[in-house]
């Protein structure tokens, strides 16, 4: 197949696997490439483009996930027919997708970390394991994971577990519910702002009571002990930059309220291993492994389309664990979970780590200077490391939905935007994970020239 739809400009902004991946997505729709088309390989395309193999491939992830291309053992990569919906959806919505030039969602991931190569053999090794992937997956997840979990995690955050007591499902959401389960009765879930949205969901439609107690990095101790809360959610990406007394006394009241009130403190550590200026803090968990629930994932460390998380959990709760989850199907792909198994044990997995952190310290860096030299006073900002995000906060007479309107108009597309019931006050979380660092600056201005007139 001759590519010459795919116009690589060398200098633009957009990087080079999305110019590949827009190409052939408009190729596709607009059926250039037919359906079941047997498309290049990754070798012949990026020779054929002059380019390296690393954004055709990720360009290819990227068609798979959307449902336009699928991956063949042995054969290679074809189009899919694309379904009524999906097509209707497109006519109906073209200006929104076109509309936005700056993604500050922070829905993927910087391309140049994509492990692909790395995480490809593993994969393929994982599909060589004949006799384990031909039958059904374990419902608490596969040992091999929970064994090398078991070392990571320690090494890593200093968590304390044991391959019983972790639960590995397809994301936080599916751990949250067995949480539940477990649980048995329903309770009353303490929260701070930001708050917690994909956990709320999940605790109401279980019965649950939330409330949320204040900011994020405070000291919520007094005010849990005023409540009669069972749980108390510590998200530890919503945290502002804290030092290292005030953190040690904050961990001392969460862990005096647990063990006072006999409650449990739910420590959801996303990116926890993200931390390229501040020094690492060992996890909650590792201080009192009865008291606190511990929950990690993959998706933003290693591959968005990596669906793998995982829960540690106290003895208490371990039977019950295995207990409810031979009830229920295993919502995480056995393949990957074996794959995954062997990138940790391989070492890939913590270098991986540390050349993400270069990266991102770039980026926070170039995000931090812009938002100062952008907006100057009209705001406060600081940086959410784990979240790979800089805050934003300021005051306005806007509602959240209409700023995210403003910003959406003049082409920026946001996801956290938020007014504190505490303080009144706005904030917009900016994200650097995806957007290439030289059009990070261009971002800021933009969206400093859309907010002009909303903020006091």
């Amino acid at each position: 197949m001759i590519c010459d739809f795919i116009s690589i400009e060398r200098n633009s902004d957009i990087p080079v696997w999305r110019q590949i991946y827009e190409g052939m997505a408009e190729a596709i729709e607009r059926g250039v490439i037919s359906a079941s088309d047997r498309l290049p390989s990754v070798r012949e395309l990026s020779g054929s483009l002059g380019v390296s193999r690393a954004p055709v491939e990720n360009a290819y992830i990227h068609l798979q996930l959307d449902g336009r291309i699928e991956s063949r053992p042995k054969s290679g990569y074809f189009a899919l027919r694309r379904s009524a919906e999906a097509v209707q959806e497109d006519v109906r919505e073209p200006a929104a997708r076109q509309s936005v030039r700056y993604d500050l969602c922070g829905n993927g991931i910087d391309p140049d970390t994509a492990d692909i190569p790395v995480w490809r053999k593993h994969l393929r090794a994982a599909l060589n394991m004949h006799e384990k992937i031909i039958s059904a997956g374990d419902p608490q997840g596969e040992r091999e994971l929970r064994d090398a979990l078991v070392r990571y995690c320690f090494d890593a955050r200093k968590v304390k577990a044991s391959s019983d007591r972790i639960v590995i499902a397809s994301g936080t959401q599916h751990l949250l519910t067995e949480l539940c389960r477990m649980a048995g009765n329903a309770g009353t879930v303490a929260a701070e702002w930001p708050g917690y949205a994909q956990g709320e969901r999940i605790f109401r439609d279980f019965g649950w009571r939330v409330e949320y107690i204040g900011n994020a990095g405070g000291m919520p101790g007094a005010r849990l002990r005023e409540g009669n809360y069972d749980l108390f959610a510590d998200i530890t990406s919503n945290r502002p930059r804290m030092s290292l007394s005030q953190i040690s006394r904050r961990r001392k009241e969460l862990l005096g309220w647990a063990g006072y009130c006999d409650s449990y403190i739910l420590e959801d550590d996303y990116n926890g291993e993200l931390r390229y200026f501040s020094r690492s803090v060992p996890s909650l968990q590792g201080a009192s492994p009865e008291r606190v629930i511990y929950i990690g994932s993959f998706s933003r460390i290693l591959l968005p389309s990596v669906r793998i998380a995982y829960m540690v959990i106290p003895s208490s709760l371990a039977e019950r664990a295995g207990i409810k989850a031979s009830l229920y199907d295993q919502t995480s792909s056995k393949i990957e979970q074996l794959a995954l198994a062997g990138y940790i044990n391989g070492g890939h997995l913590e270098r991986h780590i540390r050349r993400s952190r270069k990266t991102y310290q770039i980026k926070s860096g170039e995000m931090l200077r812009a938002v100062g030299e952008v907006f100057g006073k009209k705001v406060s900002y600081e940086l959410l490391e784990t979240s790979l995000c800089v805050a934003v906060t300021f005051k306005s007479g806007s509602a959240p939905e209409e700023l995210s309107a403003a910003a959406l108009s003049a082409g920026v597309a946001l996801d956290q935007i938020f007014r504190s019931d505490e303080d009144g006050l706005i904030t917009a979380n900016l994200s650097f994970s995806s957007i290439p660092c030289g059009s990070i600056r261009p971002a800021v201005q933009m969206l400093c020239s859309a907010w002009k007139e909303h903020l006091s």
